[in-house]
């Protein structure tokens, strides 16, 4: 093994893939207060603009989860990469990153030319390039490894990300790029890739919260002490104050939305940190979480199958059976695939 492997590490990866899980079916299931169309699921655990897709955007938690994905996989990268670079070369290193992005891409391929063929007739090509959430992934987890290259200093790469946040929110702030708003359509604003710049930034702020984590290989509460935990607060903060002056959406991923995902990352991995410390799990999280990107990728291709063979007008008939098909039963399947997995000692690794 190249690495350590860390138990809580997994655990907090395995509640990030279970945030997917769970957001597929609320989605699904939404419904809109305005014109009576009724609600199934938490609502709290599905995305606002599912009820009001308004300006300002109603946001949840769930709406953090994609740049949270991303953090995540930033500090995984990390140290993923920099064991190869370290061990085996640049060579390893680089081709490592590239099969990444290449499995990441051919998981964009799936979702955005094949199945869209399937469906509509038609590819996505700007999903399958940039605009997409596979692609997205792939271009976030590209940044990141390079960034770990090019500024080395766990440091002064954290203060280039916040230097993208700054200049995602200036570009979102003046009327020049169209914005997931119905007004910004009829002036024919042009696209700009505002999603993909907050995930890139999100990809490098994850590497720097790996890269923290190492700081002390002795004892990683030193990167806690003096960096994640500090820096999350900072970001906490931040995400308040930027949250009065340009409202978190989801949809372009502007600087509140990528802020609130830092700290809840940040918060998270030092939650489960803390869980490891003390020695409590949760079994199934450490399985989900070893399998991250096929479960990932299961969750958001497959689950959407699952859903459409139980139409909201039939769980209509009984909350317990909305609870049991749309609630469980994905949670349960994704669950058994990522424990067969786990107890024959299989990761798929890109």
């Amino acid at each position: 093994m190249l690495h350590e492997r860390y138990d809580w590490l997994d655990q907090a990866r395995g509640f990030v893939v279970l945030l997917l899980i769970v957001s597929m079916p609320t989605s699904e299931y939404a419904g809109d207060l305005l014109t009576g169309d009724p609600v199934l699921g938490p609502p709290m655990l599905n995305h606002g603009y599912e009820y009001f897709d308004g300006d300002p955007a109603i946001t949840t938690f769930i709406d953090s989860g994609q740049a949270l994905f991303l953090l995540v996989m930033g500090f995984v990268g990390y140290t993923a990469f920099t064991s190869r670079l370290r061990k085996r070369g640049k060579g390893a290193a680089f081709w490592y990153c590239a099969r990444r992005v290449g499995v990441l891409y051919a998981l964009a391929s799936i979702d955005c030319v094949l199945l869209e063929l399937a469906t509509s007739g038609k590819p996505k090509w700007g999903d399958f390039f940039y605009n997409g959430t596979f692609a997205m992934i792939a271009l976030g987890t590209l940044c990141a490894f390079l960034s770990i290259v090019v500024i080395p200093n766990a440091d002064r790469r954290m203060l280039f990300s916040v230097g993208l946040i700054m200049l995602h929110s200036l570009l979102y702030a003046f009327p020049f790029f169209d914005h997931h708003t119905w007004y910004d359509n009829i002036l024919a604003l042009p696209k700009f890739p505002f999603g993909t710049l907050g995930m890139c930034a999100m990809a490098i702020a994850g590497s720097s919260f790996g890269q923290w984590h190492a700081m002390d290989p002795d004892n990683p509460r030193t990167g806690f002490r003096k960096r994640i935990v500090p820096v999350s607060t900072a970001a906490f903060v931040a995400a308040y104050c930027m949250d009065w002056v340009q409202p978190a959406q989801h949809h372009d991923s502007n600087a509140a939305m990528l802020l609130q995902a830092m700290y809840i990352g940040g918060f998270m991995l030092m939650i489960f940190f803390a869980f490891g410390e003390v020695g409590f799990r949760f079994p199934l999280l450490s399985s989900l979480g070893r399998n991250l990107l096929l479960m990932f990728a299961l969750g958001g291709l497959f689950i959407g199958i699952y859903l459409d063979c139980f139409p909201k007008e039939f769980l209509l008939q009984s909350p317990y059976l909305a609870l049991l098909l749309g609630g469980l039963a994905p949670i349960v399947i994704l669950s058994c695939v990522a424990v067969f997995l786990d107890r024959r000692g299989i990761m798929v690794r890109a």
